[in-house]
């Protein structure tokens, strides 16, 4: 069971709506912060107003340029990122280009092993099966 279900829940929700209660118990929306676009309450000098103006510009300026520093940091790590993704891509084809040599060497080995088991009269079978009878026998010796 959740406890949001509890007594305890209940409790907490009745916290929640006592903040936006009055003094009364009444319920009162959140006041909210003016705006410099309101109409200048009376008694306000036009020179308090501009310098208000004048404050949230260059907030806003500020914010702009800080927004500014942090695009420029994630182009920067987007190029990064980017630089990265292409050095993984050429690991990757190196990585494959090895393999594929690799498997290249071990068929040539492997056919050339063929041709001389042939050459020798004995079946490269009949080798495989003296090279697992001496790998059981050592690996035999090896565990006790």
């Amino acid at each position: 069971m959740s406890s949001r279900y509890s007594a305890v829940g209940a409790h907490q929700r009745d916290l929640r709506t006592q903040l936006f209660s009055g003094p009364q118990g009444i319920k009162t929306p959140p006041s909210r912060t003016t705006s410099p676009y309101d109409p200048t309450p009376t008694g306000t000098s036009a020179k308090h107003n501009e310098a208000f103006l004048s404050t949230l510009e260059s907030q806003n300026n500020d914010e702009m340029d800080q927004m500014g520093q942090k695009v420029a940091m994630l182009k920067t790590l987007g190029q990064k990122m980017g630089v990265e993704i292409n050095k993984s891509l050429q690991l990757n084809d190196e990585i494959t280009n090895s393999f594929e040599k690799g498997k290249v060497t071990l068929k040539n080995t492997f056919n050339k092993m063929v041709v001389m088991s042939q050459r020798a009269g004995i079946t490269w079978r009949m080798w495989l099966t003296v090279f697992v009878i001496v790998f059981v026998w050592f690996f035999w010796i090896w565990l006790f």
